[in-house]
């Protein structure tokens, strides 16, 4: 019930931002980043409750969380991307949105390396 309620602030929030941006104020796009910024607090504080569990789970079967904190970051890393991205392009700023979308890319493909060693260290072990 409580993510109902959150859907429909953010749904008044966009009425009144489309209302303002027909009569000219630029008061819609700082309306529309705090409606982003409500929205994205409110998906972190539940994540928490998802990145608890799951590290639970990691510990008692016994298997190294190092890459699964990879993993979690790389998520991460691409929900705060494509946030930054849109809200650059709601804005006008195109080109600083696909800027931000490379970046991203580039930094999980960093990222994910101790990944792929790891895989390719298996691979090879067992042939």
């Amino acid at each position: 019930m409580n993510f109902f309620k959150i859907i429909c602030g953010v749904v008044l929030g966009v009425l009144l931002a489309i209302k303002l941006k027909s009569i000219g104020s630029p008061i819609w796009v700082y309306l529309s980043l705090a409606l982003s910024v409500f929205v994205l607090f409110y998906i972190l504080n539940r994540l928490s409750f998802v990145m608890d569990f799951l590290d639970e789970v990691m510990g008692d079967i016994g298997l190294e969380s190092g890459y699964f904190e990879i993993l979690i970051k790389i998520v991460g890393i691409s929900y705060l991307c494509e946030f930054t991205a849109n809200i650059c392009r709601e804005s006008g700023f195109l080109a600083v949105a696909s800027q931000i979308e490379i970046g991203g890319k580039l930094t999980m493909m960093v990222m994910s390396m101790p990944i792929l060693l790891a895989i390719v260290e298996t691979i090879t072990s067992v042939l």
